[in-house]
């Protein structure tokens, strides 16, 4: 076989590798919303009517304990992991944060004598008016240039407190979009409380991203 045979043959073959493969994502996107993926609570999180935001999710952030480990919440499981001792990274951020992303972890928080703060790890944050709450539509939020995925976010305090945002709009990580409420201090004091809502994983894709890392 000739040289310009071999180079039809592998375009051929390419052709054919990436029609699969669309074949198989779609095939999956199917299966998370439809089939047996829709039972689980990775993906049930993200799940909305009509392909809209999903249910709203209100949580107490514990705040971190007296060495700064706090629990830090993946915000597409809703589940939350307690960060390792900083000794078990060698006090290295890098190694801290590697571990944070390892997990898809998103958002933690820090309380102290009259203030706190929640902290979002890899997480485009965006503030807007607390009426967007309930007036921002998903359409706004995916075609918002502020909310491009970028390869990594730096960390982000979100203060509570007068004259402070309460509101804002976010991707994490690993490419999901959503918005954001702080609501306040629990009532004992030891936590912050937090909505949040996110969109479809059939328009944000995610999904995908859930699959990698189960």
């Amino acid at each position: 076989m000739n040289g310009k045979k071999y180079f039809v043959a592998a375009i051929v073959l390419n052709t054919v590798l990436l029609a699969f493969a669309a074949c198989v994502c779609r095939h999956f996107l199917c299966e998370a919303q439809a089939g047996d993926g829709a039972n689980d609570p990775r993906i049930a999180a993200l799940l909305g009517p009509g392909g809209n935001f999903g249910p709203v999710k209100e949580i107490t952030l514990p705040a971190a304990d007296a060495t700064g480990c706090a629990e830090i919440l993946d915000l597409e499981t809703g589940r939350a992991l307690p960060q390792e001792r900083f000794e078990h990274f060698n006090f290295r951020a890098d190694a801290i944060m590697g571990w944070i992303r390892s997990h898809g972890l998103d958002i933690s928080c820090n309380i102290w004598s009259g203030g706190a703060t929640c902290v979002t790890y890899d997480m485009t944050i965006v503030a807007v008016e607390g009426k967007r709450w309930n007036e921002a539509t998903e359409q706004e939020l995916i075609g918002n240039p502020a909310l491009t995925p970028v390869p990594h976010s730096p960390r982000r305090l979100l203060v509570l407190g007068d004259n402070r945002p309460d509101t804002y709009m976010f991707r994490t990580g690993e490419g999901t979009l959503g918005m954001l409420r702080i609501v306040g201090l629990s009532e004992d004091g030891r936590g912050v409380k937090i909505c949040y809502k996110l969109i479809n994983p059939a328009k944000s894709l995610s999904v995908l991203n859930l699959q990698k890392r189960s």
